[in-house]
């Protein structure tokens, strides 16, 4: 593959927010047809957490995920497309993305396709995170504890996420489908842009606005396509699905989600800055935005993500709907936890509630939590050292639930309606983040060796 000589129109299309949510077909065929030069796909995210980097289990669906890079993949060999998938399996470490491998070659095999693959690593060792701790040179995301060696050490795996620069050193070397660990959601679609000669500021926007997909299109929704046509210094934005259409508002809504700043996004090799973007409806459908800044770091970075095992979860769901004891909840869990811990004797337990109808989803900052419903759900997540522990001090808990003689009860028992049977679930392995922080690279050559490259003939095998 080479690279353009001169920057031109480039034309990009995102299959969805994530790639194994269900790609519409019938608009990717709509994005194929009015020509396009490379097809991007996101595949994951944090969003659900630090289980899934933790346990190196995959986020999607298998079935869905082969069908949707199934769709991508035909669409991509079928007219001449690169295929760049980023955030491979959900996390994006070496399991994620040997799972999505594997999909790949099954594909291939019953296909009948033959092309060269790509595959980007993005776990890290965690010998070089603490090498740049040491030298200063890592701080911690917005709310995010400093960072420290023993942190480092305690994590399952670890992995960084990847600018623009291994996708095109993969399609550099002739790839036509790349799969990708961690990436930077703009980066997947901003790589083919840049290598063909488009600057990195409206070639990344361009990217944070194709990331979710349909999302920035009116009516919104992940799951469905969007296009971006980038020339020079502007984009436009365009809905192959006749259903939608993009407005200003709707790409300027979503400029503003997800991020820590209201016209400030960090990159790798520096901040895109929004405050003079122009939005500018076509009369098509579609949107026109310019005015995009770029302002590059004196010194690249990469962001880390890891996860560390902090225990083995239990939980105990029920509903109440008995006024008296609504009106003494918190005495009630109080009493509960008290009686069951101390009944447990186990060291390493923790115990905590979420109540569903009073502060369950916003807890502390929940302006109406002194004007619950006529009836809670209450959660109970029991968090110990192994699962046999979790879920004895659990079973332990229900049993003081039932019958928690709580002031002014007007009954003995029979407090809270189990919906399930099992009354106690055991839900495996918890993990959090004890990584999410920013490291300065000790050179720029890092925004590609930290990310090794393999490359196969897929579907080449007798």
């Amino acid at each position: 593959m080479t690279a353009p000589s001169r920057a031109r129109a480039i034309r990009v299309v995102s299959p969805g927010g994530s790639i194994g949510y269900g790609v519409n077909a019938d608009s990717l065929q709509r994005a194929v047809a009015s020509g396009l030069d490379v097809i991007g796909a996101d595949s994951g995210s944090t969003d659900m957490g630090p289980y899934y980097l933790g346990s190196g289990r995959p986020y999607h669906s298998r079935a869905t995920m082969k069908r949707d890079m199934s769709l991508i993949i035909e669409a991509g060999l079928a007219n001449g497309l690169p295929v760049l998938i980023g955030n491979a399996g959900g996390a994006g470490a070496d399991p994620h993305l040997a799972w999505a491998h594997e999909i790949i070659k099954e594909i291939a095999r019953e296909k009948g396709m033959s092309f060269t693959l790509a595959l980007v690593h993005s776990q890290q060792e965690k010998r070089y995170l603490k090498e740049r701790l040491a030298a200063g040179k890592v701080r911690p995301m917005p709310g995010v504890p400093e960072l420290t060696a023993e942190r480092v050490d305690a994590c399952e795996r670890i992995v960084g996420q990847m600018g623009v620069e291994p996708f095109i050193e993969a399609m550099d070397h002739g790839a036509q489908v790349v799969l990708a660990g961690r990436a930077c959601d703009s980066a997947i679609f901003a790589a083919y842009p840049v290598r063909a000669g488009i600057e990195a500021g409206p070639a990344l926007h361009m990217g944070k606005i194709l990331e979710c997909g349909a999302m920035s299109a009116v009516p919104p929704t992940g799951r469905d396509c969007l296009m971006a046509i980038v020339d020079g210094d502007q984009f436009e934005v365009v809905a192959p699905n006749p259903a939608r259409k993009v407005t200003p508002f709707s790409v300027a809504a979503h400029m503003v989600y997800e991020v820590e700043h209201p016209y400030l996004q960090g990159e790798p090799t520096g901040v895109l800055d929004f405050s003079d973007v122009v939005f500018e409806e076509t009369g098509n459908r579609s949107t026109l935005v310019r005015g995009t800044q770029f302002h590059v770091h004196q010194r690249p970075t990469i962001r880390f993500e890891g996860a560390e095992r902090v225990g083995f979860r239990s939980i105990v769901l029920g509903g109440i709907r008995d006024p008296f004891l609504i009106a003494k909840l918190d005495e009630y869990m109080a009493g509960c936890t008290e009686q069951t811990l101390a009944l447990a004797d186990q060291p390493g337990v923790s115990l905590n509630w979420i109540v569903y109808g009073r502060d369950g989803v916003m807890g502390e900052m929940e302006p109406e939590r002194d004007h619950p419903g006529h009836e809670v759900g209450i959660l109970a997540q029991i968090l110990g050292p192994s699962q046999e522990v979790a879920h004895d001090v659990a079973a332990l808990l229900e049993a003081r639930m039932i019958g928690f003689p709580y002031s002014g009860a007007k009954t003995r028992t029979a407090h809270v309606a189990f919906p399930f049977s099992p009354l106690v679930n055991d839900t495996g392995a918890v993990y959090r983040f004890s990584v999410l922080h920013v490291a300065e690279l000790a050179k720029p050559s890092e925004l590609t060796s930290l990310f090794p490259i393999e490359y196969f003939k897929v579907g080449a095998e007798p």
